[in-house]
Protein backbone atom coordinates (compact mmCIF):
# COMPACT_ATOMS: atom_id res chain seq x y z
CA UNK A 1 0.00 0.00 0.00
CA UNK A 2 1.45 3.86 -0.85
CA UNK A 3 2.33 5.75 1.69
CA UNK A 4 -0.01 9.48 2.18
CA UNK A 5 2.90 11.17 1.12
CA UNK A 6 3.51 9.81 -2.16
CA UNK A 7 -0.01 10.00 -3.02
CA UNK A 8 0.20 13.50 -1.98
CA UNK A 9 3.17 13.61 -4.57
CA UNK A 10 0.89 11.82 -7.29
CA UNK A 11 -2.49 14.33 -6.85
CA UNK A 12 -0.12 17.59 -7.00
CA UNK A 13 1.59 16.32 -10.16
CA UNK A 14 -1.77 15.18 -11.47
CA UNK A 15 -3.00 18.78 -11.33
CA UNK A 16 -0.58 20.20 -12.19
CA UNK A 17 -1.45 18.56 -15.41
CA UNK A 18 -4.42 19.44 -15.66
CA UNK A 19 -3.40 22.57 -15.34
CA UNK A 20 -1.33 22.71 -18.78
CA UNK A 21 -4.37 20.59 -19.91
CA UNK A 22 -6.90 22.95 -19.96
CA UNK A 23 -4.94 26.02 -21.20
CA UNK A 24 -3.87 24.26 -23.97
CA UNK A 25 -7.88 23.22 -24.42
CA UNK A 26 -8.58 27.11 -23.99
CA UNK A 27 -5.79 28.09 -26.48
CA UNK A 28 -6.79 25.06 -29.21
CA UNK A 29 -10.37 26.41 -28.79
CA UNK A 30 -9.46 29.74 -29.55
CA UNK A 31 -7.34 29.48 -32.04
CA UNK A 32 -9.64 27.18 -34.29
CA UNK A 33 -12.39 29.68 -34.41
CA UNK A 34 -10.08 32.21 -35.47
CA UNK A 35 -8.74 29.48 -38.55
CA UNK A 36 -12.23 28.22 -38.91
CA UNK A 37 -13.59 31.58 -40.36
CA UNK A 38 -10.60 32.13 -42.22
CA UNK A 39 -11.27 28.93 -44.07
CA UNK A 40 -14.85 29.86 -44.21
CA UNK A 41 -13.72 33.33 -45.75
CA UNK A 42 -11.34 31.86 -48.82
CA UNK A 43 -14.47 29.44 -49.39
CA UNK A 44 -16.58 32.31 -50.89
CA UNK A 45 -13.53 33.84 -52.25
CA UNK A 46 -12.59 30.80 -53.89
CA UNK A 47 -16.03 30.40 -55.32
CA UNK A 48 -15.45 33.62 -56.53
CA UNK A 49 -12.60 33.08 -58.42
CA UNK A 50 -14.30 29.48 -59.94
CA UNK A 51 -16.58 32.24 -61.54
CA UNK A 52 -13.96 34.23 -62.46
CA UNK A 53 -12.30 31.57 -64.39
CA UNK A 54 -15.62 30.68 -66.48
CA UNK A 55 -16.04 34.22 -66.99
CA UNK A 56 -12.51 34.80 -68.58
CA UNK A 57 -13.00 30.86 -70.40
CA UNK A 58 -16.63 31.85 -72.26
CA UNK A 59 -14.96 34.27 -74.26
CA UNK A 60 -13.13 31.96 -76.61
CA UNK A 61 -9.71 32.01 -74.37
CA UNK A 62 -7.84 28.95 -74.65
CA UNK A 63 -5.30 26.84 -72.52
CA UNK A 64 -2.34 25.44 -74.42
CA UNK A 65 -2.43 21.89 -74.57
CA UNK A 66 0.94 21.08 -72.50
CA UNK A 67 2.90 17.50 -72.73
CA UNK A 68 2.30 16.00 -69.25
CA UNK A 69 5.17 16.64 -67.09
CA UNK A 70 7.45 13.95 -65.60
CA UNK A 71 8.36 15.72 -62.61
CA UNK A 72 5.76 17.02 -59.89
CA UNK A 73 6.02 19.38 -56.24
CA UNK A 74 4.42 17.96 -53.41
CA UNK A 75 3.61 19.64 -50.33
CA UNK A 76 2.37 18.00 -47.30
CA UNK A 77 1.04 20.20 -44.76
CA UNK A 78 1.25 18.68 -41.05
CA UNK A 79 1.21 20.22 -37.44
CA UNK A 80 4.70 21.27 -35.78
CA UNK A 81 3.50 20.24 -32.40
CA UNK A 82 2.12 16.79 -31.15
CA UNK A 83 -0.67 15.98 -28.63
CA UNK A 84 -3.13 16.17 -31.77
CA UNK A 85 -3.96 12.50 -32.22
CA UNK A 86 -3.77 11.15 -35.37
CA UNK A 87 -3.75 14.39 -37.26
CA UNK A 88 0.14 14.01 -38.84
CA UNK A 89 -0.11 10.27 -39.35
CA UNK A 90 -3.57 10.29 -41.59
CA UNK A 91 -2.08 13.22 -43.92
CA UNK A 92 1.43 11.11 -43.97
CA UNK A 93 -0.76 7.89 -45.34
CA UNK A 94 -3.15 9.45 -47.02
CA UNK A 95 -0.14 11.43 -49.32
CA UNK A 96 1.86 8.31 -49.02
CA UNK A 97 -0.13 6.46 -51.07
CA UNK A 98 -1.10 9.26 -53.61
CA UNK A 99 2.67 9.92 -54.58
CA UNK A 100 3.12 6.10 -54.62
CA UNK A 101 0.56 6.22 -57.31
CA UNK A 102 2.07 9.23 -59.36
CA UNK A 103 5.67 7.41 -59.18
CA UNK A 104 3.81 4.72 -60.53
CA UNK A 105 3.48 7.06 -63.55
CA UNK A 106 6.81 7.38 -64.37
CA UNK A 107 6.46 11.05 -62.30
CA UNK A 108 9.58 12.26 -60.52
CA UNK A 109 8.36 13.78 -57.21
CA UNK A 110 9.93 16.72 -55.23
CA UNK A 111 9.35 16.52 -51.26
CA UNK A 112 7.99 20.09 -50.24
CA UNK A 113 6.69 20.10 -46.51
CA UNK A 114 5.43 22.38 -44.09
CA UNK A 115 5.22 21.12 -40.42
CA UNK A 116 8.07 19.58 -38.26
CA UNK A 117 5.93 16.29 -37.58
CA UNK A 118 5.48 15.66 -41.24
CA UNK A 119 8.93 16.29 -42.31
CA UNK A 120 10.19 13.60 -39.51
CA UNK A 121 8.13 11.20 -41.36
CA UNK A 122 9.16 11.83 -44.78
CA UNK A 123 12.86 12.33 -44.07
CA UNK A 124 13.20 8.47 -42.71
CA UNK A 125 12.12 7.63 -46.35
CA UNK A 126 13.55 10.55 -48.91
CA UNK A 127 14.44 13.78 -48.98
CA UNK A 128 12.85 16.67 -48.79
CA UNK A 129 14.05 19.48 -51.29
CA UNK A 130 12.06 21.81 -48.82
CA UNK A 131 10.75 22.67 -45.57
CA UNK A 132 8.74 25.45 -44.79
CA UNK A 133 7.46 26.50 -40.98
CA UNK A 134 4.23 26.48 -40.39
CA UNK A 135 2.46 30.62 -39.91
CA UNK A 136 1.71 31.76 -36.44
CA UNK A 137 -1.75 33.43 -37.61
CA UNK A 138 -3.84 33.96 -40.70
CA UNK A 139 -1.65 37.45 -41.68
CA UNK A 140 1.60 35.07 -41.64
CA UNK A 141 0.33 32.89 -44.23
CA UNK A 142 0.00 35.35 -47.20
CA UNK A 143 4.02 35.81 -46.65
CA UNK A 144 4.48 32.39 -46.79
CA UNK A 145 2.70 31.68 -50.17
CA UNK A 146 4.65 33.98 -51.77
CA UNK A 147 8.08 32.20 -50.69
CA UNK A 148 6.45 28.80 -51.83
CA UNK A 149 5.37 30.66 -55.42
CA UNK A 150 8.76 32.14 -55.62
CA UNK A 151 10.42 28.43 -55.07
CA UNK A 152 8.52 26.92 -57.75
CA UNK A 153 8.81 29.63 -59.93
CA UNK A 154 12.78 28.62 -59.49
CA UNK A 155 11.96 24.95 -59.87
CA UNK A 156 9.94 25.40 -63.04
CA UNK A 157 12.40 27.75 -64.81
CA UNK A 158 15.07 25.35 -64.23
CA UNK A 159 13.48 21.80 -64.19
CA UNK A 160 10.24 22.75 -66.61
CA UNK A 161 8.09 21.07 -63.76
CA UNK A 162 4.44 22.39 -64.00
CA UNK A 163 2.56 20.26 -61.39
CA UNK A 164 1.93 20.95 -58.10
CA UNK A 165 -0.52 19.52 -55.26
CA UNK A 166 -1.33 20.29 -52.10
CA UNK A 167 -1.70 17.52 -49.10
CA UNK A 168 -3.69 18.32 -46.41
CA UNK A 169 -6.54 17.80 -43.81
CA UNK A 170 -9.94 19.18 -44.91
CA UNK A 171 -12.68 20.26 -42.37
CA UNK A 172 -15.56 18.06 -42.36
CA UNK A 173 -18.65 17.80 -40.63
CA UNK A 174 -19.09 17.76 -36.74
CA UNK A 175 -15.54 18.81 -36.37
CA UNK A 176 -14.22 15.96 -38.13
CA UNK A 177 -11.24 16.14 -40.25
CA UNK A 178 -10.20 14.26 -43.91
CA UNK A 179 -7.03 13.95 -45.64
CA UNK A 180 -7.41 15.41 -49.23
CA UNK A 181 -5.16 16.25 -52.54
CA UNK A 182 -5.77 19.37 -54.27
CA UNK A 183 -3.64 19.82 -57.75
CA UNK A 184 -2.49 23.69 -57.99
CA UNK A 185 -1.00 23.50 -61.51
CA UNK A 186 -1.49 22.97 -64.48
CA UNK A 187 -3.97 25.21 -65.85
CA UNK A 188 -4.01 22.87 -69.06
CA UNK A 189 -6.58 21.79 -71.76
CA UNK A 190 -8.31 19.62 -69.74
CA UNK A 191 -8.98 21.95 -66.44
CA UNK A 192 -10.22 24.56 -69.21
CA UNK A 193 -12.45 22.49 -70.60
CA UNK A 194 -13.91 21.86 -67.44
CA UNK A 195 -14.20 25.09 -66.23
CA UNK A 196 -15.84 26.52 -69.80
CA UNK A 197 -18.34 23.57 -69.45
CA UNK A 198 -19.43 24.44 -65.95
CA UNK A 199 -22.89 25.62 -65.49
CA UNK A 200 -23.26 29.37 -65.23
CA UNK A 201 -24.94 30.52 -62.33
CA UNK A 202 -27.26 33.23 -63.51
CA UNK A 203 -29.50 33.45 -66.93
CA UNK A 204 -27.35 36.72 -67.49
CA UNK A 205 -23.53 35.85 -69.78
CA UNK A 206 -20.46 37.12 -68.35
CA UNK A 207 -18.40 40.08 -70.82
CA UNK A 208 -14.71 40.41 -69.99
CA UNK A 209 -14.87 44.26 -69.34
CA UNK A 210 -10.74 44.46 -69.83
CA UNK A 211 -7.47 43.20 -71.74
CA UNK A 212 -7.54 38.95 -71.08
CA UNK A 213 -4.39 39.21 -71.03
CA UNK A 214 -4.19 41.31 -67.70
CA UNK A 215 -7.46 39.49 -66.31
CA UNK A 216 -5.59 36.28 -66.54
CA UNK A 217 -2.68 37.56 -65.01
CA UNK A 218 -4.56 39.13 -62.29
CA UNK A 219 -6.93 35.67 -61.66
CA UNK A 220 -4.02 33.52 -62.04
CA UNK A 221 -2.31 35.06 -58.89
CA UNK A 222 -5.89 35.28 -56.86
CA UNK A 223 -6.17 31.19 -58.00
CA UNK A 224 -3.09 30.93 -56.46
CA UNK A 225 -3.54 32.42 -53.28
CA UNK A 226 -6.74 31.22 -52.88
CA UNK A 227 -5.64 27.44 -53.04
CA UNK A 228 -2.70 27.61 -50.83
CA UNK A 229 -4.04 30.41 -48.31
CA UNK A 230 -7.19 27.57 -48.02
CA UNK A 231 -5.17 24.88 -47.56
CA UNK A 232 -3.06 26.46 -44.91
CA UNK A 233 -5.91 27.86 -42.51
CA UNK A 234 -8.10 24.39 -43.29
CA UNK A 235 -5.05 22.11 -41.90
CA UNK A 236 -4.68 24.72 -38.80
CA UNK A 237 -7.93 24.88 -38.25
CA UNK A 238 -8.23 20.82 -38.52
CA UNK A 239 -4.83 20.57 -36.39
CA UNK A 240 -6.52 22.42 -33.42
CA UNK A 241 -9.57 20.77 -33.93
CA UNK A 242 -7.98 17.75 -33.58
CA UNK A 243 -5.87 18.70 -30.18
CA UNK A 244 -8.71 20.36 -28.40
CA UNK A 245 -10.48 16.75 -28.46
CA UNK A 246 -7.12 14.91 -27.45
CA UNK A 247 -7.14 17.41 -24.66
CA UNK A 248 -10.89 17.22 -23.61
CA UNK A 249 -10.32 13.27 -23.82
CA UNK A 250 -6.74 14.15 -21.33
CA UNK A 251 -8.67 16.27 -19.29
CA UNK A 252 -11.43 13.23 -18.21
CA UNK A 253 -8.48 11.02 -18.00
CA UNK A 254 -6.74 13.12 -15.69
CA UNK A 255 -9.66 13.53 -13.31
CA UNK A 256 -10.96 10.07 -13.13
CA UNK A 257 -6.75 9.86 -12.40
CA UNK A 258 -7.44 12.22 -9.33
CA UNK A 259 -10.63 10.96 -7.93
CA UNK A 260 -8.92 7.07 -7.69
CA UNK A 261 -5.58 9.19 -6.20
CA UNK A 262 -8.01 11.53 -3.87
CA UNK A 263 -9.72 7.76 -2.61
CA UNK A 264 -6.76 6.11 -1.86
CA UNK A 265 -5.50 8.89 -0.35
CA UNK A 266 -8.53 9.37 2.20
CA UNK A 267 -8.35 5.59 2.41
CA UNK A 268 -4.74 5.69 3.37
CA UNK A 269 -4.56 8.25 5.47
CA UNK A 270 -7.58 7.20 7.22
CA UNK A 271 -5.77 3.28 8.07
CA UNK A 272 -2.68 6.13 9.13
CA UNK A 273 -4.89 7.61 11.17
CA UNK A 274 -6.42 4.57 12.78
CA UNK A 275 -3.45 2.49 13.47
CA UNK A 276 -2.07 5.92 15.18
CA UNK A 277 -5.36 5.35 17.57
CA UNK A 278 -4.94 1.92 18.17
CA UNK A 279 -1.06 2.49 18.83
CA UNK A 280 -2.12 5.24 21.65
CA UNK A 281 -4.70 3.38 23.13
CA UNK A 282 -2.72 0.08 23.55
CA UNK A 283 0.55 2.09 25.01
CA UNK A 284 -2.41 3.94 27.72
CA UNK A 285 -3.79 0.23 28.13
CA UNK A 286 -0.10 -1.20 29.00
CA UNK A 287 0.85 2.16 31.19
CA UNK A 288 -2.46 1.84 33.38
CA UNK A 289 -2.61 -0.12 36.34
CA UNK A 290 -4.79 -3.32 36.67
Amino acid sequence: MENVARLSRKIRTAHDLLSVVKTMKGLAAVNIRHFESAARSMDKYSHIIEIGWQALLRNNVHMESRTRSSAAVCLVIGSDQGMCGQFNDAVVRFATEHIDSLKRNGIKIHYWTAGERVRVAFDEVTSIEHHFALPSSTDAIGDLMLAMVHDFADLHEVHHIETFVLYFNRLGRGGAYEPVAVQVLPLDAQWSRQKKEAVWPSRCLPVVGMEVNDFFKHIFQEHLFALIYRAFAQSLACENGARLSAMMAAEKNILELEEKLQGKFRENRQSAITAELLDIISGFEALTPH
